[in-house]
């Protein structure tokens, strides 16, 4: 099965290597290959960051009135039935971001009818906590079944494509942890590396992956590629956790604190001739 989630036209082939039924089939067979890459976890691959997304958030709460108030919230649950809106605003970014910075400022508004717990510094901090604990919990469960049989990069070989201008690197797999991963090809230069593709992918170890590199765009990156000599190609994998959910997002730090990248990763250089 192929599973490639970014930048997916680029492993199809040329329209002179494809009938028209065969591009039908590969089509068919990539959307199913992003669905289920989806749910076996690839998030950071699209969307806003973390910090973008938490910094659209708190600005969103700062442009609602701190006066501004909901009561007499009868059908609500028990401490929901009377609340600052901007309080409510704060606290639900707090939880969704995992930010207990932000708890200092839900402000509880109290009522002599209404109770109001609900949004409080106190039910912010908790809620907080919990969702950490959760978050924490799954995270390592996924360490620790990638450390039972994660999928392991055994080799790759860079090839001519077939309309005999571009190329094709051809990556080989063992292991059987499907999950989603991000696989980064650079060409290792004294001073600085050079990207050759960067792409995530839903691996489980038997799969057969052409990466196409366009040859105009590598001469882009590297203008003094030359053909048919050697260059020292990094092949770098990386199990790629997302970022969380809708109940929740994962920081960076977090996921560092967790589930370093160093343990997630593996490298594998090989000198090859483009």
């Amino acid at each position: 099965m192929i599973s490639r989630l970014l930048r997916p036209r680029r492993w199809l082939p040329t329209d002179s290597m494809t009938t028209p039924l065969s591009r039908a089939r590969l089509l068919a067979k990539f959307n199913l290959s992003i669905l289920v890459g989806l749910l076996g976890g690839v998030g950071s691959a699209f969307g806003a960051s973390y910090d973008e997304s938490r910094s659209a958030a708190v600005k969103k709460c700062q442009a609602i009135d701190p006066a501004e108030y909901q009561s007499a919230l009868f059908f609500n649950p028990d401490g929901d039935r009377s609340y600052y809106v901007q309080s409510e605003c704060f606290q639900s970014t707090a939880v969704q971001f995992r930010d207990e910075t932000l708890c200092s400022l839900v402000k509880q508004r109290y009522s002599f009818f209404s109770s109001s717990w609900g949004y409080s510094t106190a039910r912010c901090l908790k809620l907080v906590a919990e969702g950490v604990a959760a978050d924490r919990k799954l995270l390592e469960e996924i360490k620790r079944r990638y450390s039972q049989g994660s999928v392991r990069l055994r080799d790759f070989r860079l090839e001519r494509n077939g309309n005999g201008r571009d190329f094709d690197i051809i990556p080989f797999f063992a292991g059987a942890f499907a999950h989603g991963y991000t696989l980064r090809f650079e060409i290792l230069g004294a001073n600085e590396n050079v990207l050759v593709d960067a792409s995530g992918f839903y691996l489980d170890g038997n799969n057969d992956i052409r990466v196409f590199v366009r040859q105009s765009d590598l001469a882009k990156r590297f203008p003094q590629l030359a053909l048919n000599r050697p260059y020292t190609v990094r092949a770098t994998l990386v199990l790629d956790v997302g970022n969380g959910g809708p109940s929740g997002q994962w920081s960076d730090a977090f996921i560092e604190r967790v589930f370093p990248l160093r343990e997630r990763s593996q490298t594998l250089d090989k000198e090859v001739r483009f």
